[in-house]
Formats: structure tokens, sequence, C-alpha cells
């Protein structure tokens, strides 16, 4: 999702500390060999790209992704007026395309989508989600768009019956660093922090994400034999 196209504040609040997973940040890698690090890992599965609110516009990284990676995007009918409800049809109308374990790479609103989603059915093989900042529909940048998210509000956070990674930025409007940890610590996700990147959406300026594409390829590495293809 891409609340922050809907609105842009005009200072973010200080960014607050999230603990890093991994301890230093590994050194620059160039994009175009992460994406083909990435492309070799992903055979055995389908990636789907999950934008939110608004969509993904082409600058956004999902954009970058999905033109980099071999991917399913998910079309939704209205991306402005989202219901739980048509959203998910909308979901699974793209994961009907697909034959291998599915790996979701969800943004925002699309990563709440999922979580939902994910907990709830047990028809689709699903490898694993690697959820960019979902929103807290319980927040304060939600609440002052009360009727554009309410029908998402999730349920009590469950463990997701697959392989997660939480990414979140230090000083997210809608997603504070708290919330990251407990919906990480509820969904059973590692979490890792992706620094002061702001909502990770249409007005981040983080190109085709380098770091999220390594994050990424390390996530892919960890899955299970079990999840890859005969």
């Amino acid at each position: 999702m891409t609340p922050d196209t809907a609105s842009r504040p005009g200072t973010a609040h200080s960014p607050l500390p999230i603990p890093m997973a991994h301890g230093l940040p590994p050194a620059p890698e160039d994009t175009a060999a992460l994406a083909r690090r990435v492309r070799d890992l992903l055979v055995p599965y389908d990636l789907v790209i999950v934008p939110g609110l608004h969509d993904s516009g082409p600058l956004h990284w999902q954009s970058r992704w999905q033109s980099l990676l071999p991917s399913h995007r998910v079309r939704q009918a209205d991306w402005d007026h989202p219901t739980y409800d048509a959203w998910a049809r909308g979901l699974e109308r793209t994961l009907v395309q697909c034959h291998r374990p599915v790996i979701f790479a969800a943004h925002s609103l699309g990563a709440v989508l999922v979580a939902r989603w994910g907990a709830q059915q047990t028809r689709i093989p699903v490898a694993g989600a690697f959820l960019v900042a979902p929103a807290d529909l319980h927040g304060p940048r939600a609440r002052q768009v009360p009727g554009l998210v309410r029908d998402f509000a999730p349920p009590a956070p469950t463990p997701l019956p697959f392989a997660t990674r939480l990414i979140a930025s230090g000083n997210d409007e809608w997603l504070s660093p708290a919330r990251a940890r407990a919906f990480a610590t509820g969904w059973g996700a590692r979490l890792l922090s992706a620094g002061a990147q702001g909502h990770l959406g249409n007005s981040s300026a983080v190109g085709a994400w380098a770091q999220g594409l390594r994050w990424l390829a390390e996530f892919i590495e960890t899955l299970p034999p079990t999840h890859t293809a005969p």
C-alpha cells in the first residue's frame, strides 16, 4: 500500500530505534547482481507482489522489483476504497495463476491483507511472506482516515503458518517501532530495521531498494527444503 500518497505530512516524527536482526549491514552490492541472485533463488517459487492503498506507482520499489524479477502482481478493482473481502478476492484471482509455492512481497495495507488472509486459509501453498511497513490500522495515522481502512482491521495477531519477515522503518507515520515489534511477535515474524525511510512507499526515495533485495535473497535462502520444487 502506499497510504503516504494520500497525505504527505510536512514533517515526519523523530525516528525511534528498532533492534536490527543482523548486526552491521553488509557492504553495498550492485542492484543488477542482487536481482540476478534473487531470480536464481526464485526458481522453485512464485513471487507475488501485493501493493496497498492507492497502488504502487512506477517509482515504488514494488514496481521496480516487478521489472527486475519474475513475478505476479495483484490487481484490485478499486485501489482507493478498499474492503477486505474485495481485496481478498483480488489476491486470490492472482494466486490461481501460481503453480509453485508462493512468496509474498507485500507493502503496507497489502501486508495487512496478506497477514489476515494467510492466517485464515489453508488451500494455497505459501512458502513465506516478506511484509514491508504493514499499516497499523489502530494507529494515529489510520485514525485520520477511519472510513478508508476501517474494514481491514485485522483480528488479534496470531502466528502465521509460513515463514515471515517484517521490515519496518524507524520514522514511519503508519507504523511505530513499538507496534512493529508487537506485529512481529504476534505473527511470529523476524523483524528487520530499514532505518529511517518513512513509509517505504511512493514518496520514499529508495529506488529499486537494494537492501530489500538483499534481505529477500537471504530470506529465501532460509526457507526449508520442503518448500523447494520436486
